[in-house]
């Protein structure tokens, strides 16, 4: 099953005007000509049409703290760190709502729950780390995987393409090793 047409900007605007103004959402779509699978569709991605489907008025101040604080939910489940999470949505801080309980908890719960995918952060091929790739990478018969120093081969490979002084210094660490079998 295909999604049905997507609703405009503009079909949108009316229809939260009209549940602003107490329509059931039912008969406001049909009176604009709109099917309920459309408004669905549109709801996945329009915060103020999913609110006004709530019930209330998406442009209440209330609401965009409610919007701030799903979104910030939304980020943690993707597992995205807190500290990274207020960049991204460009707040300061929000500790102030994690003194709220039941937000604390829920940030807690969606934290706990998004573990698995949560940012591990990168190992940096930092100069200290590249002298050690190219020292073991040197040794006879070692790979570009062994010699990797906790380094992914898909980052040595990729400062391969980007660096040419890297790979150069790749390609004598590795004739260095094949002549110390020779």
């Amino acid at each position: 099953m295909t999604d049905p047409a997507p609703l405009t900007a503009r079909q949108a605007t009316r229809l939260i005007s009209a549940l602003r103004q107490g329509q059931a959402v039912d008969a406001a779509a049909a009176s604009f000509g709109l099917d309920l699978p459309a408004v669905w569709t549109r709801a996945r991605t329009d915060t103020r049409l999913t609110i006004a489907l709530a019930g209330r008025d998406p442009d209440a101040v209330e609401e965009r703290v409610r919007t701030a604080r799903a979104d910030f939910l939304r980020l943690l489940a993707l597992g995205v760190p807190p500290g990274r999470a207020e960049l991204i949505l460009g707040f300061a801080h929000t500790s102030g709502w994690r003194s709220d309980d039941p937000f604390a908890k829920a940030c807690d719960a969606v934290a706990a729950a998004s573990a698995p995918y949560a940012h591990t952060g990168q190992t940096r091929l930092t100069p200290t780390r590249v002298a050690l790739f190219l020292e073991e990478l040197s040794k006879p018969g070692t790979t570009v995987l062994a010699a990797a120093v906790g380094v992914t081969t898909p980052a040595i490979y990729q400062r391969r393409r980007r660096d040419k002084g890297f790979a150069t210094a790749m390609d004598q660490a590795r004739e260095a090793g094949r002549q110390a079998v020779t």
